[in-house]
């Protein structure tokens, strides 16, 4: 059961700024018990998967998904399509009383051209 249904860009840049907080916390002062740097590993994805959203690098993400090492290798297929159809959810309802510009109908476009991607990559990892 997945209960969040939608998000909005504004929350995904708050949530960004919440794991640049965290991000900060974890690479000051050690935590006992923990090696030097582990906490902060635990963000890595996390933040691999907000710079991508936040930043809409798909074309890298594209080019360069099952790398090792790439600029996004942390980031699967399922969990990129889950928060962008989350996105879409948000924006579909935010301006269903609203007249479409061209570049709000260029970006869904592109959006719902990235979710087919992701979909079929995710159906060849089974």
């Amino acid at each position: 059961m997945n209960p969040l249904k939608q998000i909005s860009s504004g929350a995904l840049y708050q949530l960004d700024l919440d794991v640049i907080q965290c991000e900060q916390f974890a690479a000051g002062e050690p935590v006992p018990g923990l090696k030097e740097g582990e906490l902060l590993e635990h963000f890595s994805s996390l933040r691999q998967l907000l710079d991508l959203i936040t930043g809409w690098d798909w074309s890298s993400y594209l080019h360069d998904v099952g790398i090792e090492g790439g600029k996004y290798a942390l980031v699967t297929p399922r969990d990129a399509a889950t928060l962008l159809e989350k996105l879409k959810e948000a924006e579909q309802k935010s301006s269903v009383f609203s007249v479409l510009k061209k570049n709000e109908r260029d970006r869904r476009k592109l959006l719902d051209t990235v979710l087919k991607q992701l979909k079929q990559l995710q159906n060849q990892d089974g």
